[in-house]
Protein backbone atom coordinates (compact mmCIF):
# COMPACT_ATOMS: atom_id res chain seq x y z
CA UNK A 1 0.00 0.00 0.00
CA UNK A 2 0.93 3.48 -0.32
CA UNK A 3 1.93 3.76 3.65
CA UNK A 4 4.22 0.45 2.82
CA UNK A 5 5.67 2.10 -0.33
CA UNK A 6 6.74 5.64 1.38
CA UNK A 7 8.35 3.83 4.53
CA UNK A 8 10.42 1.77 1.98
CA UNK A 9 11.33 4.67 -0.07
CA UNK A 10 12.28 7.23 3.14
CA UNK A 11 14.38 3.71 4.75
CA UNK A 12 15.78 3.53 1.21
CA UNK A 13 17.02 7.08 1.24
CA UNK A 14 17.93 7.05 5.28
CA UNK A 15 20.22 4.47 4.42
CA UNK A 16 22.15 5.51 1.76
CA UNK A 17 23.59 3.45 -1.29
CA UNK A 18 25.48 0.43 -1.40
CA UNK A 19 29.05 2.75 -2.77
CA UNK A 20 29.08 4.27 0.57
CA UNK A 21 28.43 1.30 2.98
CA UNK A 22 31.50 0.39 5.54
CA UNK A 23 33.25 -3.06 4.54
CA UNK A 24 35.66 -4.19 7.05
CA UNK A 25 38.86 -6.62 6.63
CA UNK A 26 40.20 -7.10 2.89
CA UNK A 27 40.14 -9.72 0.51
CA UNK A 28 41.01 -12.99 1.12
CA UNK A 29 44.10 -14.21 -1.24
CA UNK A 30 42.95 -17.54 -1.77
CA UNK A 31 39.08 -16.04 -2.63
CA UNK A 32 41.11 -13.73 -5.25
CA UNK A 33 43.59 -16.45 -6.89
CA UNK A 34 40.20 -18.49 -7.03
CA UNK A 35 38.14 -16.21 -9.00
CA UNK A 36 41.38 -15.49 -11.37
CA UNK A 37 41.19 -19.20 -12.01
CA UNK A 38 37.69 -19.27 -12.55
CA UNK A 39 37.60 -16.21 -14.62
CA UNK A 40 40.74 -16.21 -16.77
CA UNK A 41 39.06 -16.23 -20.03
CA UNK A 42 38.07 -12.31 -19.17
CA UNK A 43 42.48 -11.84 -18.77
CA UNK A 44 43.46 -12.99 -21.85
CA UNK A 45 43.71 -16.44 -23.84
CA UNK A 46 45.71 -19.42 -22.21
CA UNK A 47 48.40 -21.73 -23.93
CA UNK A 48 46.39 -24.67 -26.33
CA UNK A 49 48.10 -28.05 -26.62
CA UNK A 50 46.82 -29.65 -29.70
CA UNK A 51 46.82 -33.51 -29.49
CA UNK A 52 46.12 -36.37 -31.91
CA UNK A 53 45.41 -39.78 -30.57
CA UNK A 54 45.06 -43.35 -31.39
CA UNK A 55 42.45 -45.57 -29.37
CA UNK A 56 42.48 -49.21 -28.58
CA UNK A 57 39.11 -49.31 -27.08
CA UNK A 58 38.67 -51.71 -24.27
CA UNK A 59 36.04 -51.76 -21.64
CA UNK A 60 37.26 -50.51 -18.07
CA UNK A 61 35.54 -53.84 -16.09
CA UNK A 62 37.38 -56.17 -18.84
CA UNK A 63 39.03 -58.90 -17.48
CA UNK A 64 42.80 -58.08 -17.09
CA UNK A 65 43.91 -60.27 -19.59
CA UNK A 66 41.68 -58.30 -22.25
CA UNK A 67 42.51 -55.23 -21.12
CA UNK A 68 47.01 -56.67 -21.52
CA UNK A 69 46.14 -58.25 -24.56
CA UNK A 70 44.73 -54.46 -25.79
CA UNK A 71 47.91 -52.88 -23.95
CA UNK A 72 49.90 -55.09 -25.82
CA UNK A 73 48.84 -53.92 -29.28
CA UNK A 74 48.80 -50.11 -28.06
CA UNK A 75 52.51 -50.76 -27.28
CA UNK A 76 53.20 -52.00 -31.16
CA UNK A 77 51.54 -48.80 -32.06
CA UNK A 78 53.44 -46.62 -30.46
CA UNK A 79 56.55 -48.63 -31.58
CA UNK A 80 55.34 -48.08 -34.99
CA UNK A 81 54.40 -44.55 -34.50
CA UNK A 82 57.49 -43.45 -33.52
CA UNK A 83 59.89 -45.23 -36.08
CA UNK A 84 61.60 -42.87 -38.18
CA UNK A 85 59.62 -41.20 -41.00
CA UNK A 86 56.08 -42.39 -39.62
CA UNK A 87 52.78 -40.66 -40.44
CA UNK A 88 50.68 -41.01 -37.31
CA UNK A 89 47.70 -39.83 -39.00
CA UNK A 90 47.89 -43.06 -41.07
CA UNK A 91 48.25 -44.81 -38.48
CA UNK A 92 45.44 -43.59 -36.83
CA UNK A 93 43.28 -43.67 -39.56
CA UNK A 94 44.46 -47.69 -39.76
CA UNK A 95 44.47 -48.46 -35.93
CA UNK A 96 42.43 -46.44 -34.50
CA UNK A 97 39.02 -47.50 -32.71
CA UNK A 98 37.62 -43.69 -31.80
CA UNK A 99 35.20 -43.37 -34.82
CA UNK A 100 35.06 -39.71 -33.52
CA UNK A 101 38.73 -38.42 -35.12
CA UNK A 102 40.05 -41.45 -36.71
CA UNK A 103 39.29 -40.36 -40.10
CA UNK A 104 41.18 -37.11 -39.02
CA UNK A 105 44.31 -38.93 -38.48
CA UNK A 106 43.27 -39.06 -34.49
CA UNK A 107 43.04 -34.97 -34.46
CA UNK A 108 41.59 -33.87 -31.21
CA UNK A 109 42.35 -30.32 -31.48
CA UNK A 110 43.24 -28.10 -28.67
CA UNK A 111 42.91 -30.45 -25.49
CA UNK A 112 41.72 -29.12 -22.56
CA UNK A 113 42.63 -30.36 -18.56
CA UNK A 114 39.82 -32.78 -17.96
CA UNK A 115 38.43 -33.06 -21.09
CA UNK A 116 39.86 -36.66 -20.95
CA UNK A 117 40.46 -37.30 -17.25
CA UNK A 118 43.67 -37.58 -15.15
CA UNK A 119 45.20 -40.01 -16.49
CA UNK A 120 45.49 -38.61 -20.02
CA UNK A 121 45.83 -34.89 -18.70
CA UNK A 122 49.31 -35.93 -16.70
CA UNK A 123 50.77 -38.21 -19.73
CA UNK A 124 50.22 -35.53 -22.40
CA UNK A 125 51.48 -32.37 -19.72
CA UNK A 126 54.60 -34.79 -19.53
CA UNK A 127 54.85 -34.48 -23.65
CA UNK A 128 57.22 -32.11 -25.49
CA UNK A 129 56.21 -31.09 -28.74
CA UNK A 130 56.27 -33.88 -31.52
CA UNK A 131 56.69 -36.32 -28.45
CA UNK A 132 54.26 -39.61 -28.90
CA UNK A 133 53.53 -40.93 -25.48
CA UNK A 134 53.27 -44.74 -23.85
CA UNK A 135 49.92 -46.50 -23.54
CA UNK A 136 47.63 -44.34 -21.29
CA UNK A 137 44.39 -45.95 -19.87
CA UNK A 138 41.67 -44.54 -19.71
CA UNK A 139 37.83 -45.40 -19.26
CA UNK A 140 38.25 -45.75 -22.96
CA UNK A 141 40.90 -48.25 -23.29
CA UNK A 142 44.57 -47.25 -24.02
CA UNK A 143 45.76 -43.98 -25.99
CA UNK A 144 48.65 -43.46 -27.70
CA UNK A 145 48.97 -40.09 -27.81
CA UNK A 146 51.10 -37.15 -30.15
CA UNK A 147 51.54 -33.72 -28.44
CA UNK A 148 51.23 -32.46 -32.02
CA UNK A 149 51.74 -28.10 -32.11
CA UNK A 150 50.98 -25.67 -29.51
CA UNK A 151 49.60 -21.72 -30.32
CA UNK A 152 51.13 -19.58 -27.29
CA UNK A 153 48.56 -17.89 -25.04
CA UNK A 154 48.29 -14.04 -23.45
CA UNK A 155 47.39 -14.87 -20.73
CA UNK A 156 47.67 -11.76 -17.81
CA UNK A 157 49.67 -13.18 -14.79
CA UNK A 158 47.67 -12.64 -11.38
CA UNK A 159 49.54 -10.13 -10.21
CA UNK A 160 48.71 -8.24 -13.09
CA UNK A 161 45.06 -8.37 -12.23
CA UNK A 162 45.00 -8.47 -8.69
CA UNK A 163 44.13 -5.34 -7.76
CA UNK A 164 40.77 -5.74 -10.37
CA UNK A 165 39.89 -8.96 -8.46
CA UNK A 166 40.35 -7.09 -5.07
CA UNK A 167 37.95 -3.99 -6.59
CA UNK A 168 34.94 -6.45 -7.42
CA UNK A 169 35.66 -8.41 -4.45
CA UNK A 170 34.91 -5.16 -1.91
CA UNK A 171 32.10 -4.15 -4.26
CA UNK A 172 30.79 -7.33 -4.01
CA UNK A 173 30.63 -7.01 -0.08
CA UNK A 174 29.34 -3.91 -0.30
CA UNK A 175 26.55 -4.78 -2.11
CA UNK A 176 26.28 -7.60 0.69
CA UNK A 177 26.41 -5.86 3.39
CA UNK A 178 24.28 -3.11 2.22
CA UNK A 179 21.74 -5.57 1.21
CA UNK A 180 21.41 -7.28 4.86
CA UNK A 181 21.96 -3.60 6.13
CA UNK A 182 18.43 -2.78 4.24
CA UNK A 183 16.60 -5.53 4.97
CA UNK A 184 17.37 -5.34 8.50
CA UNK A 185 16.30 -1.61 8.84
CA UNK A 186 12.79 -2.13 6.66
CA UNK A 187 12.45 -4.48 9.47
CA UNK A 188 13.33 -2.24 12.53
CA UNK A 189 11.00 0.46 10.78
CA UNK A 190 8.06 -1.03 9.80
CA UNK A 191 8.16 -2.10 13.79
CA UNK A 192 8.70 2.21 14.47
CA UNK A 193 8.23 4.43 11.80
CA UNK A 194 8.96 7.36 14.17
CA UNK A 195 12.49 6.62 14.61
CA UNK A 196 13.20 5.99 11.16
CA UNK A 197 16.29 8.64 11.34
CA UNK A 198 17.34 6.93 14.26
CA UNK A 199 17.39 3.56 13.17
CA UNK A 200 19.38 4.28 9.83
CA UNK A 201 22.18 5.54 11.69
CA UNK A 202 22.14 2.47 13.62
CA UNK A 203 22.83 0.69 10.24
CA UNK A 204 24.78 3.02 8.66
CA UNK A 205 26.42 5.63 10.79
CA UNK A 206 28.51 7.18 8.39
Amino acid sequence: DNVAESIMGRTICALGDAASMPVTGVAPESELRTRYENEKARFGTEEQRFASHILVAVDEKAPAAVADTALAKARDIAAKARAPGADFGALAKQYSDDIGSKDSGGDLGPVGKGLFGDAFDTAFAALKKGDISDPVRTSSGWHVILYRESIPGSLKPFEAVRAELESEFLEGERERVYNEASSKLVDAVYADPSQLAETAKKFNPT
